[in-house]
């Protein structure tokens, strides 16, 4: 198996993960057993027969957690939008690995079916319901954080992943974001607009990042500059799903569209400014982490230095000073620009660097003598940021989150 970071500096900032601030989350599994909290209905929608379908989720929290806001990685099933459940071996395993590390975690249900006989127009109807019931349950937990706070999440901190077809999903759902993307044969009209009709309508469905496993995309153009982070992986002999630009075969002998896989992904991905992970499996078909420990281990692994380093707490080694800035940082967290009020720091000329949660530094103000500094998002992706700010008395630091 070979293991592929996407640059020299994650793989040194890999070994410094022992000095971020989660304090203790999220990297082990600190809790022994897990509650799980099942069949939630999240919604409804029409499948391709025209049958009315319930649409219900699993949440899997740490027993005996107190933290009142948590990430939640939520996980979406494979096969071949024909079968599989939200209980399947594989997404389960994940489930519980990520909320005995400190998650929140979720599994749910989403519409199959492609009838009579499949092909590319059906096959393209059928990931664009289940990317709608996808964008229902992220919203779902948005709505709960919004109102009964049931499950403690923190919107912020929304994660999605899947398996084989449940990476697709994942995939279009975070890429597949603009009408003039959607394929010619979609009609909107029956299947409804691109955030569908599925449940909890007036909240956001964008997520933070995801997790493609053994996934493809239906255009790898449609990751533009800055986009959502990904973490793919994929066997170098997937008989399913391919893991490069190839021909997808539905059933393994109907063809079906050309799609790019994850090594075709990742260098485009990383052309864009996105940050992407990608962990190849030289030999390995389709799904390994299924029915084998050694891959599970590898795969919760990757998995977890991945999202790790996509948490609000996670701090760069570059970033060595963190104290609590937010009263001075407003609207924080914001989608535009926030405020950073300078004005009980002295009589001082401050240089501020902003740095990325890789510690890379992306903006630098020099100089700068007044009582607010406004930083605009501008082309900056959605994540964490750090800004930290010199003068001739101290160095102090905040952590700035845009939306």
């Amino acid at each position: 198996m070979k293991h592929l970071f996407t640059t020299v500096l994650i793989i040194l900032l890999a070994n410094s993960f022992v000095n971020a601030q989660c304090y203790g989350r999220y990297q082990n599994e600190i809790f022994s057993t897990v509650t799980i909290h099942s069949d939630i209905v999240f919604g409804s929608n029409i499948s391709n027969t025209g049958a009315t379908v319930t649409l219900k989720l699993d949440v899997y929290e740490p027993t005996g957690d107190t933290a009142s806001i948590r990430p939640i990685l939520i996980m979406a099933h494979g096969g071949s939008f024909l079968g599989g459940t939200k209980t399947d071996a594989d997404v389960v395993a994940i489930c519980q690995s990520f909320a005995k590390r400190g998650y929140v975690t979720c599994s749910y249900d989403y519409r199959l079916g492609i009838t009579p006989i499949p092909d590319q127009t059906k096959a393209t109807d059928a990931v664009y319901r289940a990317v709608q019931d996808g964008k229902a349950a992220v919203r779902f937990f948005r709505q709960d954080a919004a109102t009964t706070n049931t499950y403690k999440i923190d919107p912020t901190q929304i994660f999605l992943g899947g398996s084989s077809a449940g990476a697709f999903i994942a995939l279009h759902l975070a890429y597949l974001d603009k009408p003039f993307e959607l394929p010619a044969t979609i009609d909107t009209t029956v299947l409804g607009g691109m955030e569908g009709t599925s449940g909890n309508p007036g909240y956001s469905s964008k997520v933070k990042a995801i997790v493609n496993l053994c996934g493809a995309l239906g255009d790898k153009t449609y990751i533009e500059q800055n986009d959502i982070p990904v973490c793919s992986m994929h066997g170098t002999q997937d008989q399913t799903v391919p893991y490069n630009t190839a021909m997808l075969y539905m059933l393994g002998i109907i063809p079906i569209m050309q799609v790019d896989g994850s090594s075709s992904l990742h260098p485009f991905a990383l052309t864009k400014n996105v940050a992407s992970w990608y962990y190849q499996w030289e030999g390995a078909d389709h799904v390994p982490y299924l029915g084998s420990q050694l891959y599970m281990d590898t795969t919760l692994s990757y998995i977890r230095d991945f999202l790790y380093q996509h948490l609000n707490c996670f701090v760069p080694s570059a970033v060595t000073e963190i104290i609590n800035l937010n009263s001075n940082m407003y609207p924080n967290p914001s989608a535009d620009f926030v405020y950073v009020d300078l004005s009980t720091s002295g009589a001082y000329e401050n240089n501020m660097q902003l740095f990325d949660i890789y510690g890379k530094l992306v903006r630098e103000y020099s100089n700068f003598s007044g009582a607010k500094l406004k930083i605009e998002r501008n082309e900056l992706s959605s994540g964490t940021y750090f800004l930290r700010i010199n003068n001739t008395e101290n160095t102090n630091t905040g952590k700035i989150i845009f939306q």
